[in-house]
């Protein structure tokens, strides 16, 4: 009798790390409960998706200035601020991940209506894509949700994030060399959240960040004035 006591238990225990383990690979299913389209400032559509209680745009945002033609005043007139050794592959980049934003141009390019996600706007997405309220609050990488972030509608929740890396300043205040380059593009997918990191003395800015692979998102904050990321738009559902 005790012997098909702990076979039981046994099976019990095996079908939750099971289940675990099957969440932590991103087999949880969530569908979108509504979709739909906006449009931004400039008038370009995008397909938004519903996830739980808030609305997601499913692409990444292109309106203003293309990145690499972006320029700034200096004592000798108009000057280019990133450095972009192959143009062919810098507008690529444009068509495969949208435009970078500065923090400030994040939240100046959000049409009426959306507002550039809270910290507190991505935890609640993350719960919703399975990870764990303890998780959420954690700094660094996290487990779980960021499969589910890259799916298509075909796929399941529609998200569709992109693996668009990011433009960083390069020098921190050298005057020699505080342009922006491309940085890992296709091997990481950077973007902003609204909210501000307190703790520290110089402006920086939550983000969101995953990767090609892993299960996992990190949640950290960078520096405003030396970073250019993607950027969703999301709103409460109505």
């Amino acid at each position: 009798m005790k012997k098909i006591f702990y076979m039981f238990i046994t099976m019990i225990l095996m079908g939750v790390f099971t289940s675990c383990d099957d969440d932590d690979n991103g087999t949880l299913t969530v569908k979108p409960l509504a979709m739909g389209t906006m449009l931004d400032k400039e008038g370009n559509e995008y397909q938004w998706v519903r996830i739980g209680t808030q609305d997601w745009m499913a692409e990444n945002l292109k309106c203003g200035t293309p990145y690499y033609d972006l320029t700034e005043e200096k004592p000798w007139g108009e000057v280019g601020i990133v450095g972009v050794s192959d143009f062919g592959m810098a507008q690529q980049y444009l068509v495969d991940f949208g435009n970078y934003y500065s923090y400030e141009q994040a939240l100046e390019n959000c049409p009426e209506g959306w507002r550039l996600p809270s910290d507190d706007d991505w935890k609640k997405l993350e719960k919703a894509l399975g990870m764990s309220s303890y998780d959420t609050e954690k700094e660094g990488w996290r487990n779980g949700a960021s499969y589910l972030m890259i799916q298509t509608a075909e796929q399941g929740t529609g998200l569709n994030l992109r693996f668009g890396g990011e433009l960083c300043k390069w020098g921190y205040g050298n005057d020699t060399d505080n342009y922006v380059k491309t940085y890992r593009q296709y091997d990481e997918g950077i973007y902003w959240t609204s909210t501000i990191d307190t703790r520290k003395i110089n402006e920086c800015i939550f983000y969101r960040k995953i990767m090609p692979y892993i299960n996992k998102v990190e949640r950290h904050s960078a520096t405003s004035f030396a970073h250019y990321f993607c950027v969703r738009y999301m709103r409460d559902a109505n």
